[in-house]
Order: structure tokens, then C-alpha cells, then sequence
């Protein structure tokens, strides 16, 4: 729609080798906004030097760096993308740095690796992208040994709020395009214990986690808000009318000083028994 900003998230993340380009640069950002969330997730591992650590859905490999830190120079990452895109620029990006990470294609939902093999694995922000996200999870389950840590980081897109001063009909349109279109499992972030559960995970910990943003181009980038207004108004949910005034008065309320978003993701780890 004419008078919309761009956004780094109009890509499908489900090819995402349809633009790795984008993708890298989607990632490298919100990476940076979401540090401390990834640190937190990652600590419920409890990763020793030594240890053996898988990721499934690595991107562009930023946080396998932080695991190969954890395990030291004695320890095994290995760090999976079903992009190949992907895993050429965390190669890329990674191979001067000397560290412990085998980066690999594979698919989350038949990983190529025995049962037992790893002390720990980790998902972050992928499981809402899957066919199948109880089936990834049975895998890590699988490739960790009895006692190992498992551990999933998802977004809530349900809980996607904003303070915009506009109609709420189109926020609600908003977000039912984001949920349900634009994401396969919008609400997988509240999903999660209920996969741990029944993929027979055990001494399951539960946290929620508010991240907010004040600016609206930012917010645009992260959640995508341009591209699922414009995909509400293709669905026939509002006006294109109805839709671009509530754009206007976003951008106003922006421009104030007012502008707010939020949402909430969900950390959920549990001990392989």
C-alpha cells in the first residue's frame, strides 16, 4: 500500500532462501534487540566446557557463537538450518573465529543425528515456522541423552498489542492476518509447555517474557505491521480507506511521542528423562 515504509520481515520464513539477503539482516537486528532474551533461554541449559550442544534453526548463526563460548574449546556445537542460504553466512561469518561449531543443513523434523548424541539442544523463534512443531520437539528430545536439557524460545503473535489511538478493528485485522496467514502457529509461544509435556519432558520450567518497542519504523521491522495491514485489507477485513487512516493516525502518534507496542514470548526448558 502506497505511503508504507518497508520492512525486513515481507519475506516467507518458510523459503526463506527465497531471500537470505533480507533474512541475514532481519535476523542481525533482531538479534540485537532480543540479547538478554536469547542469554536467558540459553542459560536454562546449563551448558559446561566440554559439553555437546545442538541448535536446530541456527540462522545466520549469532546465537551458536554464544553456545560455542559456554562449551569452550573442548566442547561440540552443532548448529542446523534447513536454509542453505543460511548456513552459508553463518560459515561465512563464523569461519575466522576459530570456534567449536559444525554448521549443517538439516530438517528439524528428521534430524540426522542418534539418539542421545548431544548433552543439550535449543530452538528459538522456528517452531512457529514448521510444519510440524511437536514433532521437532520429540526430535531434540531424542538427540539429547537421558538428564540433558532441552530448551524452545516462541513468540505469542496473539499477545501482539498496540497503543496506536486508531480503530481497534483494524488492529484486531492486524493481528488475525499475522496469527493465521503470515505465520504458521501464531500462538505457538503459549503452546510450548503442552509440547514439552507430552513429548515426555520432565521438571518443566515456564517463562514469559514482555519485549515492547516505542518506535514505530522498529516496529515495523520486528513485527511486521505494514505487510499484515496490507495482507488484511487484501483478505477483505477492512478497507483500504479504513486501513490507511488508521496508518496516518499510527504515524501521528509516533511522531508525538506516543507510539507503543508489545507482545510476549515464551521460554520453556525441561530435563530429557
Amino acid at each position: 500500500m502506497d505511503g508504507y515504509e518497508p520492512d525486513e520481515s515481507r519475506l516467507d520464513w518458510r523459503n526463506v532462501d527465497s531471500d537470505p539477503a533480507t533474512a541475514g539482516r532481519y535476523l542481525d537486528l533482531v538479534a540485537n534487540l532480543i540479547d538478554e532474551i536469547r542469554a536467558r533461554a540459553t542459560s536454562r541449559l546449563g551448558l559446561e566446557p566440554g559439553g555437546s550442544v545442538l541448535e536446530v534453526g541456527c540462522g545466520n548463526g549469532l546465537e551458536a557463537e554464544r553456545l560455542a563460548a559456554l562449551v569452550g574449546s573442548a566442547g561440540r556445537v552443532v548448529a542446523t538450518d534447513l536454509s542453505g542460504e543460511m548456513i552459508l553466512q553463518a560459515q561465512a561469518r563464523t569461519r575466522s573465529l576459530g570456534l567449536p561449531i559444525r554448521f549443517e543443513v538439516a530438517d528439524a523434523q528428521a534430524l540426522p543425528y542418534r539418539d542421545g548424541e548431544f548433552d543439550a539442544a535449543r530452538v528459538e523463534r522456528m517452531l512457529q515456522h514448521v510444519p510440524d512443531p511437536a514433532l521437532v520437539v520429540r526430535e531434540l528430545i531424542r538427540v539429547v541423552r537421558p538428564g540433558g536439557r532441552v530448551c524452545a524460545f516462541e513468540p505469542d503473535w496473539e499477545t501482539m498489542v498496540l497503543a496506536t489511538g486508531g480503530d481497534n478493528e483494524v488492529q484486531r485485522a492486524l493481528r488475525r492476518h499475522k496469527v493465521d496467514i503470515r505465520t504458521a502457529h501464531g500462538g505457538i509461544g503459549r503452546e510450548l509447555p503442552h509440547l514439552f509435556v507430552t513429548a515426555g519432558c520432565q521438571d518443566i520450567s515456564v517463562e514469559p517474557i514482555a519485549h515492547s518497542v516505542r518506535d514505530l519504523a522498529l516496529a515495523d521491522s520486528i513485527l511486521g505491521l505494514s505487510a499484515s495491514l496490507e495482507g488484511a485489507v487484501a483478505e477483505g477485513w477492512v478497507s483500504e480507506e479504513a486501513a490507511r487512516v488508521w496508518w496516518d493516525q499510527t504515524q501521528a502518534r509516533s511522531a508525538a511521542g506516543g507510539f507503543f507496542a508489545s507482545m510476549i514470548g515464551v521460554i520453556v526448558a525441561g530435563r530429557v528423562p
